[in-house]
């Protein structure tokens, strides 16, 4: 038989492979083909568990897909809390499925030639916090990236690669009114920095590394102002734009300077971060927010980053929340996202996420400013002579990863890699004749 750790095993040994529909195919892998499974993006084995245990349901298309596995939650729902608040988890139900089919059906959308293979399954009732039902999209070699829209002020990227699979946890019963949740388990998810923060923060670390108190908020920003034009045009540099359309604001201008140099800073120590699970909560009086689990630092520096850019975005939460709701309400809700429960506060309103998430329909640049310079500047709702939105819309342009973005991604593993080596090494001397021996490093790291 075949199974995973807490799923019911199939009563036969192996499962067929069938096509069905024209642009999407349904599989599920026997344990035959267990030496040809699907790599996640690290190269590893996915979990056995993940990929097969409880029933195959097949599916024509993704949509088609996508309504079962809404259906069946619905299902699984019901019978595991047992009547007790079945309706509000009913809704966050709907909320995780909306969230999910934004993100799906964008990569559809934006790129409607490939051809992911879909594994729907639902498993068997158990225990609370076992897996009710699961849906699996397995890309192959293949990774998609999303970009996200400049006016979100959002300094990452969004990637699948590998199987990306959501499964609902199946939730207990209700215990009165308290606040209730809702767990969407997520893999094969990913949202690295942007490159050019990464290379920024590098530099930096290079250059004002080994000046007294060198690398810190206030000497950061400045440089950042003094050079930004030069070193970062707006023209190649995403990380450019973003500052431009967060700060570039008239309403921006008249906030504390403080929260330049904060942000500018958070965004530098900017992780990346790789989504575990969504969970929805619902308070007494019917409110749905959003909070995500990342994984676990892989790595002394990144805990390090990880360290700095909580500190951050939690500052800014507690002491500006309501005015990054008004100007940046991605970002803040993003930052809310993943550091709102530990300071005591809600979580972000899944609406925003969602359509952060969510596959842009129009785009194109601007006509002055950074906006010239982005085809994201157009992905933002249609509002009328008032100001009123009158349409919604995404924040994402989808594409196949290539070979530049390989390339950028190479590159900032390089210096990642020698920018620590030469911060080390580095024992600054400015009376004798290796006065320039900074500028020299620095000069060998970015020459290559």
């Amino acid at each position: 038989s075949i199974g995973g750790p807490n799923q019911e095993p199939l009563s036969r040994p192996w499962v067929p492979r069938l096509l069905l529909g024209h642009r999407f195919r349904f599989s599920c892998w026997s344990r035959a083909e267990e030496v040809d499974r699907p790599k996640s993006r690290l190269g590893e084995d996915v979990p056995l568990g993940s990929c097969l245990g409880g029933v195959p349901i097949p599916c024509k298309d993704l949509q088609s897909a996508l309504q079962t596995f809404e259906r069946c939650g619905v299902t699984a729902v019901k019978v595991a809390t047992a009547g007790n608040g079945v309706q509000r988890h009913v809704q966050l139900w709907a909320s995780a499925c909306e969230l999910v089919r934004a993100l799906l059906l964008g990569v559809g959308t934006h790129l409607p030639d490939l051809q992911p293979e879909i594994d729907l399954r639902e498993h068997s009732p158990d225990a609370p916090g076992v897996e009710a039902v699961s849906l699996a999209l397995n890309f192959g070699s293949r990774v998609v990236v999303g970009e996200v829209a400049t006016p979100s002020r959002c300094c990452f990227e969004v990637r699948l690669s590998g199987i990306v699979r959501f499964a609902l946890e199946r939730p207990s019963p209700s215990a009165g009114d308290s606040e209730l949740k809702l767990t969407l388990r997520v893999h094969g998810v990913d949202l690295p920095a942007l490159q050019d923060g990464i290379e920024l923060r590098k530099r930096l670390q290079v250059e004002l590394g080994s000046e007294a108190g060198g690398f810190c908020k206030q000497k950061v920003f400045d440089w950042w102002i003094q050079h930004k034009d030069t070193a970062y045009p707006l023209e190649t540099s995403k990380f450019h734009r973003l500052y431009e359309s967060l700060f570039g604001q008239r309403g921006m201008q008249l906030l504390p300077k403080t929260i330049n140099h904060d942000s500018l800073w958070g965004f530098l120590h900017n992780p990346g971060c790789t989504i575990q699970s969504f969970t929805f909560h619902s308070d007494s009086r019917d409110r749905t927010t959003l909070t995500a689990q990342r994984s676990p630092a892989k790595s002394d520096e990144e805990a390090e980053l990880l360290k700095t850019c909580r500190q951050v975005a939690q500052d800014i939460l507690k002491d500006n929340r309501a005015a990054g709701e008004r100007f940046a309400a991605s970002a803040t809700n993003f930052a809310a996202l993943l550091y709102g429960h530990d300071i005591g506060q809600a979580g972000a309103k899944a609406a925003v996420i969602v359509k952060l998430f969510s596959a842009a329909k129009w785009w194109g640049p601007g006509t002055a400013g950074w906006g010239r310079f982005d085809q994201t500047w157009g992905c933002k709702d249609k509002r009328n002579a008032f100001g009123v939105v009158v349409e919604e819309q995404g924040r994402i342009l989808w594409r196949l990863e290539s070979k530049d973005d390989c390339r950028r991604k190479t590159e900032a593993v390089r210096l990642a890699g020698k920018s620590s080596a030469s911060v080390a090494s580095k024992v600054p001397n400015r009376h004798g004749p290796f006065c320039c021996r900074r500028r020299s490093a620095q000069d060998a790291l970015l020459a290559g």
